[in-house]
């Protein structure tokens, strides 16, 4: 086998892995024949740091292009953006700097309207096996934002709901956002999260001492 880069044949040989920017090393005859490609020991090193560069910069990009459909989303509804820029900043520096705490365009819409209006949040908090989409602990709420497919899980996220609540108390509130709400009331996010606290509030309900049980 010769090397996929240099054309060199040695006796020990890199293949990569099942997964971008991995390898393994494999003793090989330099006159072997193989579907799969090989590579010397001077190239692999460049060819997996090469990989996982543009795997990076891949998922930053994507993530950028979820950043700009929230804004022109923002837009279409009407929303004053001049006037959420400083949120926007934020959000924006957060998705470039931790790509991985937003799973779609409407996550970023979410979070300019929570920053916007002073509601902390931790985006994507893992509570036992789940992974919440936004975890406002001082208002004892989780925020959930329902794509299409949830439609067809409606029992899987019943059942999914209750064992987090069984985690983290059962004083939480867990809100689930339709993306076509969103799409169409953005602005309106953080009035379903007054409404809990109103209605805790009308029944004297206090959320921290039933998760405490």
């Amino acid at each position: 086998m010769e090397c996929w880069i240099c054309g060199k044949k040695t006796s020990t040989m890199y293949r990569r892995g099942t997964s971008i920017g991995t390898s393994y090393l494999e003793k090989m005859h330099p006159n072997d024949k193989s579907y799969l490609r090989c590579y010397c020991s001077d190239c692999i090193d460049s060819v997996i740091d090469v990989e996982k560069r543009e795997v990076e910069l891949y998922s930053i990009l994507k993530h950028k292009i979820m950043f700009y459909k929230a804004c022109n989303a923002l837009e279409a509804q009407g929303v004053d953006l001049y006037k959420y820029k400083e949120a926007i900043g934020v959000v924006e520096n957060k998705v470039v700097s931790s790509p991985d705490k937003f799973d779609s365009s409407y996550e970023v819409m979410a979070a300019i309207i929570l920053v916007q209006n002073r509601i902390y949040s931790k985006m994507q908090y893992q509570i036992g096996r789940y992974r919440v989409d936004f975890f406002l602990e001082e208002e004892g709420v989780i925020l959930e934002i329902d794509g299409e497919r949830h439609k067809y899980k409606k029992q899987k996220d019943r059942v999914r709901d209750a064992q987090i609540k069984n985690i983290i108390g059962q004083g939480w509130e867990i809100i689930r956002i339709d993306t076509n709400f969103l799409d169409q009331h953005a602005e309106r996010l953080p009035i379903a999260i007054r409404e809990v606290m109103n209605y805790r509030e009308t029944n004297h309900i206090d959320w921290r001492k039933l998760s405490s049980k």
